[in-house]
């Protein structure tokens, strides 16, 4: 009978559940999936996966029923009528006011079954506690440390390649630069140079090797080993190089030198890469202070056959069969003394990584690079008050008058940290609901079995004295008593999990930083308060519209 009336109320439930799951996922998944680039928004209706929630749902159920069923099945049906839950417990009540008689009847009762009453205040203290770590964690999003690594200028403009991390895309004009330049109220701004030919160093073979191996296997570091030009015993490594004016310079993470002497004299900066927490990873390059850096700007090169050292006129006529390679034909070489140590800020930088990286300045990049320098971004900021239109005028340009450019800016990356922020806030406060809900129906089902199970007990309390009034009083007593325990276990739990929740959080998120919270907590205490009163109540009122001795006989 225990198993009839389960799968009775499962034919219920489950496909209510199955419809409101899909329903919250064809909402939620897509809002995740905004935000993952590179992946369509599909929302999945496959029969497998709602047979396998069937299944899942019907297994616990069947689980949950097993204890019921041999204690139902011990019963005989006189004892069951007669049944009052918790009635084998006996405790005795000293006299005292009717106030503190009735505040211990309620405590004594929610002891009859301590498992359902910790079930029932946890799964409600836990929605709390969700809500909680989701506020904790929304809030901690910091928009201003988000903005500190990202929006290093208010505007950054280039080649729509650019941002795509090719950057052998066209180059900037001075004429485009001019063209912005006379339509927004530029404060400040600055070029970043690259070469559109190629720019080698040289290396000792161990250095080389080591960084070989994080794109190749030990078979092809030994090919290129053997291809690459070598001198003076060192290996040509190419050289990811980059010309800044001042307003980029003064971007940089300088953490050893002066970056100041990049415009005097043949003074290099050697960059190296960090992580989102700014950690230096100092085997991301080999230059120190002092160091004499030697670079070769290569013009043009020459391709020639490994194996008979034939060369040919070009790319163009070398056979499909044959081994080639390449080595500079038309280039020159320049000294420099690596003057600064610095990190260079991904926005700034070429956005992606394969080799050693170094910086000039400006002006002696233009000078060595000469016909091959190209500008791969322009970065600006502008007036305070001019923002809108700005933006206005940036999204126009890039979308209508010259369309093979894009941009970044400040706006941008708030509204990209927002759209971030509120999928969290969705996900996390869907969570919460769904569990809030589970809470509140298991608080439901705790008063609603309690006051059927004791209707023969209240009916006799009753009728030796008690009246309506003192059992409602009780009643809300025991309502207050869940709320009381949910919320101080919700206090308890939000307690020890929100900071270790926070540093798993920061470990993640660079941008993200802790404040310890109680004010979800603050706002559900009413809530939980309002139930703990109105459901007993509502509940009792059902129970009680039939007279005490119809009750009693009932009861019988």
């Amino acid at each position: 009978m225990v198993y009839i009336e389960a799968l009775m109320l499962s034919a219920i439930g489950i496909p209510m559940g199955l419809i409101l799951g899909w329903l919250f996922g064809s909402v939620l998944t897509p809002v995740v999936l905004k935000q993952l680039n590179g992946i369509g928004e599909a929302v999945s209706v496959s029969p497998v996966i709602f047979a396998g929630a069937v299944l899942f749902s019907l297994v616990t159920v069947f689980i949950s029923c097993m204890k019921p069923a041999r204690t139902a099945s011990r019963v005989s049906p006189i004892e069951a009528i007669r049944y009052t839950e918790g009635s084998g417990i006996k405790r005795i009540i000293r006299k005292s006011g009717k106030g503190t008689l009735l505040f211990k009847m309620a405590a004594a009762n929610l002891g009859r079954n301590k498992s359902k009453t910790i079930v029932t205040i946890v799964s409600m203290a836990l929605s709390v506690v969700l809500l909680c770590v989701t506020f904790v964690f929304t809030d901690g999003f910091d928009m201003d440390k988000y903005l500190s690594d990202k929006a290093l200028a208010d505007y950054i403009v280039a080649d729509a390649s650019y941002f795509q991390y090719d950057v052998s895309g066209a180059a900037l004009s001075e004429e485009t630069i001019g063209y912005i330049a006379s339509n927004i109220d530029t404060e400040d701004g600055g070029r970043t140079y690259r070469t559109s030919s190629t720019v080698y160093e040289y290396v000792p073979e161990d250095w080389y090797r080591q960084q070989m191996s994080k794109w190749n296997d030990e078979e092809n570091v030994n090919k290129l080993v053997e291809r690459e030009e070598k001198q003076d015993g060192l290996l040509q490594n190419n050289v990811m190089l980059y010309g800044m004016e001042n307003f980029c310079l003064d971007k940089l993470n300088v953490f050893d030198g002066d970056i100041s002497k990049l415009n005097e004299g043949n003074y290099i900066a050697a960059a190296y890469y960090s992580d989102d927490y700014g950690n230096i990873n100092q085997e991301s390059n080999w230059a120190k202070i002092g160091d004499k850096v030697k670079l070769r700007f290569v013009n043009k090169f020459e391709y020639y056959n490994m194996e008979t050292g034939e060369i040919y006129p070009s790319e163009d006529d070398i056979p499909e069969t044959v081994s080639w390679w390449y080595r500079p034909k038309e280039y020159h070489d320049v000294e420099y003394e690596v003057a600064a140590l610095v990190n260079i800020p991904y926005n700034l930088s070429y956005r992606y990584y394969s080799s050693d990286q170094f910086v000039l300045g400006a002006e002696n990049f233009k000078k060595a690079a000469a016909d091959t320098a190209d500008i791969m971004y322009y970065a600006f900021d502008i007036s305070d008050d001019t923002e809108n239109q700005s933006e206005k005028f940036m999204s126009e340009l890039t979308q209508n008058v010259m369309p093979y450019l894009d941009y970044e800016s400040k706006a941008i990356y708030e509204a990209e940290f927002s759209s971030f922020r509120s999928m969290f806030v969705i996900m996390g406060s869907a969570l919460s609901f769904i569990t809030g809900l589970v809470g509140v129906l298991n608080f439901l089902n705790a008063v609603l079995t309690g006051i059927f199970a004791r209707q023969r007990e209240f009916a006799v309390l009753q009728s030796v004295g008690m009246t309506g009034k003192q059992l409602k009083i009780m009643l809300v007593y025991e309502g207050l008593f869940y709320a009381l325990g949910a919320a101080l276990s919700a206090l308890f739990l939000n307690v020890i999990f929100s900071p270790l929740i926070a540093k798993l959080l920061e470990n993640m998120f660079w941008f993200f930083s802790f404040k310890f919270t109680v004010l979800p907590i603050l706002i559900t205490i009413p809530l939980f308060t309002i139930l703990g009163i109105t459901l007993p109540l509502i509940t009792y009122r059902f129970s009680a519209k039939k007279s005490i001795v119809e009750r009693l006989r009932k009861a019988e």
